[in-house]
Parts: C-alpha cells; sequence; structure tokens
C-alpha cells in the first residue's frame, strides 16, 4: 500500500511538475527568444541610423532593407502599417561559423536582421532576436564563441538606445 501511494504521488509530482514548467516557458517564451525596444526617433530616422551604425561597425555591413509593407501589400495582404526589416552580415564571422560542417545549420540565421515597425499607437519599436538567450543554447560549442562576438557588436550597434541583451 505504502509503494502505490508513494508511486502516485511520485507521478501525481512528475505531472505538475510538467505542467508548471510548460506554463512558465510558454508565459517567459516571448521575451526570451525575442527583445522589443522603443526608440524616442521617427521611423525613418531610426531605419537610416541602423544602417548608418552597422556600416560603420567594423567587419559589418548592410546587405539589404525589405519593405515588408509594401511586400504584404503587392502581394495581396492587408496594409500593416511600417515595417522594414534590416538584413546585416560580418563576412569574417559567418566564415568563421559556416566553415565547420557541424555550424553550417547556423545559415538559416543568416543574414542577421533587425526589423524597425511603427505599432498602432505611433510608437516605433525594433525587434529582434535575443542574441544572448541563443548563446546560452550553445554554451560549451564553437558557436557560442562567435555569437559573444556578435552580441557584442550588436550592442555597440545598437548604444544609441542605451540597448542591453539580457536573459529576460
Amino acid at each position: 500500500m505504502k509503494k502505490r501511494t508513494l508511486l502516485i504521488g511520485m507521478i501525481l509530482g512528475l505531472v505538475v511538475s510538467i505542467f508548471v514548467t510548460g506554463s512558465a516557458f510558454k508565459t517567459a517564451a516571448p521575451t526570451m527568444f525575442f527583445n522589443e525596444v522603443n526608440v524616442p526617433y521617427s521611423f525613418d530616422k531610426t531605419v537610416q541610423m541602423l544602417q548608418d551604425r552597422i556600416n560603420k561597425q567594423e567587419g559589418w555591413h548592410v546587405t539589404g532593407v525589405i519593405d515588408q509593407q509594401k511586400e504584404i501589400l503587392e502581394h495581396g495582404g492587408e496594409d500593416v502599417g511600417k515595417v522594414k526589416i534590416i538584413n546585416f552580415c560580418n563576412g569574417k564571422l559567418s566564415g568563421e561559423m559556416l566553415s565547420r560542417d557541424k555550424s553550417k545549420f547556423m545559415a538559416v540565421n543568416m543574414p542577421l536582421g533587425i526589423a524597425v515597425y511603427e505599432k498602432s499607437d505611433g510608437r516605433v519599436t525594433i525587434g529582434l532576436t535575443n542574441g544572448y538567450f541563443m548563446a546560452r543554447l550553445f554554451s560549451g560549442r564553437d558557436e557560442a564563441v562567435i555569437m559573444e562576438q556578435v552580441i557584442q557588436d550588436m550592442e555597440e550597434i545598437l548604444s544609441f538606445i542605451h540597448f542591453r541583451y539580457t536573459l529576460f
């Protein structure tokens, strides 16, 4: 009888802990994987400032800017307002990352991108992947070392808005 009660208690504890962990992860996931930062500048000024700062950061260059609003409208979607995606790359760091077969899967995240969008209330916001969290996911692997350098460079590029990556 005691073994059965203990077993039922352990199973219930496991189920509850899985549920609590899943709920906590679901709640925290949006801020773990992505960052949003409101900026005090106009939409166009923010896009231009980011392009200029990326191109001035050693080793980095803008590879293109996608006018997502225009793309959506031209292909049958509803007007989403001002949204641009700035794609950018560092050839040296990308080369290091992709030089090993075990790291080539990281090409899916290249080039890097920063979204600039205007919310319905007029606030201009920057959206980007949480590089700090991504680097922690790869802790102990070669990819994490390269990601750490990317994080430092990104924080320098975004220093005009006093941006720092955090885990949450």
